[in-house]
């Protein structure tokens, strides 16, 4: 790799580390409202896996184009199958079981040390505080993709790591009583956070510390985990961003920075939000620029 970055953001970080995970020969799926994921897999399409294909859920589509991250013009085309790009039509249920060699990350409410989390609500589900998008997909990728399940959150803490008996509702399937899904399914592979990389101990199934971020001490990561974490007696230090990985994401990838939408909140999320729609509404071209190979 080339030189590290020293001038990057911690989303930036999270979506390289994202981009990493993905090899040449997978099926890339791409989520409703997850823009740093796509904008990981695009990364990844331009740098080391040229041959991923994505897969658009909103419209059931392959596609082989990697394009600029879009927030309008993602919602407005896959709903029309994407019929300006080289595109094949197909629902994942299609392909033969020997294919599914997908990877698809999801951001979790909850999760717990065996990688089972929660998107359906908080509380009783029969009266919930709070009703969560829903489980969608996530029970089929989490189950039998022979590829796993990749997770991500930008806010490590208490509330989103919870052990198991705090954990209001399973939508997702990670390690049932440390033990693999009967489905086939390799299970949860790793969460990336703000802090840190975290995957999964081999025998226990139980969540292990693999690397923590530059400036992140230990004691930070076990402090915002609501379980104790497998912490290895020599700790590593998470591979940075390289210059050039952060120059494609922020140059060809995701020039309006739409990923950020993921990372703030409040009145930032909010005024980054109207800027992204006002600069798209502008665009005197509105389909998502076509990138180019390195």
């Amino acid at each position: 790799m080339s030189e590290y970055s020293k001038d990057y953001t911690i989303g930036e970080m999270m979506t390289v580390l994202m981009a990493r995970e993905v090899k040449d020969t997978d099926i890339m799926i791409v989520g409703v409202a997850t823009p740093c994921v796509w904008a990981a897999f695009t990364l990844a399409k331009l740098t080391h896996a040229p041959n991923a294909i994505y897969h658009y859920i909103m419209g059931n589509t392959f596609v082989f184009e990697p394009r600029q991250v879009s927030l309008l013009y993602l919602e407005m085309n896959t709903a029309r199958a994407y019929r300006f790009q080289n595109t094949g039509e197909c629902t994942l249920e299609s392909l033969p079981s020997d294919k599914l060699t997908t990877i698809e990350f999801f951001r979790p409410a909850q999760i717990d040390q065996y990688g089972n989390t929660n998107n359906i609500c908080i509380g009783d589900w029969n009266k919930p505080k709070i009703r969560l998008p829903g489980c969608a997909g996530i029970a089929d990728f989490s189950m039998f993709y022979s590829r796993g399940s990749f997770l991500y959150t930008p806010r490590h803490d208490t509330r989103t790591f919870v052990p198991i008996e705090k954990l209001y509702f399973i939508s997702g399937v990670g390690f049932p009583n440390g033990k693999p899904s009967i489905c086939g399914g390799v299970g949860p592979q790793c969460i990336i956070t703000n802090l840190a990389y975290l995957d999964f101990d081999e025998k226990s199934k139980r969540m292990k510390v693999a690397s923590i971020h530059p400036g992140i001490n230990i004691e930070t990561v076990k402090n915002s985990t609501g379980f104790d974490l497998i912490i290895p007696d020599n700790i590593k230090e998470t591979k940075p961003p390289t210059a050039k990985e952060i120059k494609l994401l922020r140059e060809k990838v995701d020039p309006l920075g739409i990923r950020k939408l993921e990372i703030l909140s409040g009145k930032e999320r909010e005024e980054l939000l109207d800027e992204i729609i006002e600069k798209e509404l502008e665009m005197e071209n509105r389909f998502p620029k076509l990138l180019h190979y390195n």
